[in-house]
């Protein structure tokens, strides 16, 4: 079984916020505290930390824990794939030995299973294996909207494809 919590920062006034949702259901589902113990936690952090900004702004955070908790529903997972597909394999048959048995193995996402001796000794991996992890991380090339840029750069570190990319100066007077 997986829980979920169905909701929304924007149904509790929190706008885009969602950290303490987050938390809540992290501590709620983890059981690393007592629930009990792990909210009441949670509710004294958020008055310390946002009690100088005015009580509605604790009361939004109080109000998104306890919709969250009451929001939050078990989903059964299945215990086997039901899938009625094969997944194609991402490596071409052209492909060297060393991709074939690991690199391969690892966008396939079965790196876990891989025996250490398998790995080189010294950790490097031989040029030219990178041609052949084409893995189509995204849907859509990113494109930057210079309207909505706040030039905080971070579009350069999610970028998947490195298509975005950025320069720093230092001006000198």
């Amino acid at each position: 079984m997986s829980l979920t919590a169905m909701q929304s920062p924007k149904k509790s006034g929190m706008g885009k916020r969602i950290n303490t949702i987050m938390q809540t259901c992290f501590f709620a589902i983890s059981g690393v505290l007592p629930q009990a113990d792990a909210i009441t936690a949670i509710k004294h952090a958020v008055e310390k930390t946002y009690g100088k900004k005015g009580q509605r702004v604790v009361e939004l955070n109080f109000k998104a824990i306890d919709e969250t908790l009451a929001s939050l529903n078990a989903v059964p997972l299945p215990t086997k794939v039901s899938s009625q597909f094969d997944i194609i394999s991402t490596i071409t048959d052209a492909a060297p030995d060393f991709v074939k048995r690991v690199t391969g193995e690892i966008i396939a996402g079965r790196g876990d299973a891989l025996p250490v001796s398998v790995m080189p000794i010294d950790g490097t991996f031989p040029t030219g294996t990178a041609a052949f992890e084409k893995r189509n991380l995204a849907l859509e090339i990113p494109v930057w909207e210079t309207d909505l840029c706040t030039q905080c750069g971070k579009c350069v570190m999610v970028c998947p494809h490195s298509v975005i990319r950025s320069k720093i100066f230092r001006l000198m007077f």
